[in-house]
């Protein structure tokens, strides 16, 4: 566990110090502003264009940011080459790994608490009043956004940054498409296409699982059944994610 701590702290102060961390928190907060200036052009659904838009804008950005920063979190390692220095100590290569996570998603975690308040501070500024219920939408989409996390860092146990980051996009846009790949294979006349269509809406992480924007922006708060669920399915591929990254990183040689 302390070897798990340690690791978590480094990459949190790592990450901090990136210039491109900072730029893309920059434009997140100026595009949740700019919904401050949306409020008085929308006519009869102000209150859940601003909700909307803010919502919109805090899962994209953070998004954004967790595919192009977290691509390179074992990367910069191999590049100092500190990780020649971390692997001669006591900590075991799984702590890297959960380390490196933890880290990372602390750090999300704050970005994404951050840009919520100042989301708060504009609806009370439009509406005379916050709502509380838009922190219930972000609930799911900590589990959404720990999983491709989880997916770039097992993308860069084996591959470079790039490569990493590109599998981390695509896996987030098919994750969301999900339910367009199950159509495809029930309509796809091909054998073939059919089976690995079906293989992948099953295998692959459903995204859309996290995704309750629409319903708290009108006021549906789903049952507890839900969250339930999608912890549950979320803690699933987070752990199974990362259990894979650390046999393959285990098995890694540095040379």
């Amino acid at each position: 566990m302390k070897g798990i701590i340690a690791i978590a702290k480094n990459t949190f102060k790592e990450l901090v110090r990136q210039k491109i961390f900072f730029i893309i928190v920059i434009f997140g907060f100026s595009l949740l502003f700019i919904s401050f200036f949306l409020y008085p052009l929308s006519v009869g659904e102000q209150s859940k264009i601003i909700r909307d838009f803010g919502l919109s804008a805090i899962t994209f950005f953070n998004t954004i940011l967790v595919i192009i920063v977290g691509g390179s979190l074992l990367h910069k390692e191999f590049d100092k080459r500190t990780i020649y220095l971390i692997v001669t100590t006591p900590v075991e290569r799984r702590e890297i790994i959960i380390g490196k996570f933890f880290g990372f998603l602390v750090l999300i975690l704050i970005n994404i608490i951050g840009m919520s308040i100042f989301h708060q501070i504009l609806i009370f500024l439009t509406d005379g009043k916050f709502d509380l219920k838009i922190f219930i939408a972000l609930y799911p989409f900590i589990f959404e956004i720990s999983i491709i996390i989880s997916i770039l860092i097992f993308f860069s146990t084996f591959t470079g940054v790039i490569f990493s980051a590109f599998m981390g996009f695509i896996f987030y846009v098919i994750g969301h498409l999900i339910e367009s790949l199950k159509l495809f294979s029930e309509i796809s006349k091909s054998l073939f296409l059919k089976i690995i269509s079906y293989f992948l809406y099953y295998f692959l992480p459903n995204l859309e699982h996290f995704n309750i924007k629409n319903n708290i922006v009108y006021g549906e708060i789903p049952k507890k059944e839900y969250f339930l669920f999608s912890t549950s399915y979320g803690l699933i591929y987070i752990i199974l994610l990362l259990y894979i990254s650390s046999l393959i990183f285990e098995k890694k040689e540095f040379k």
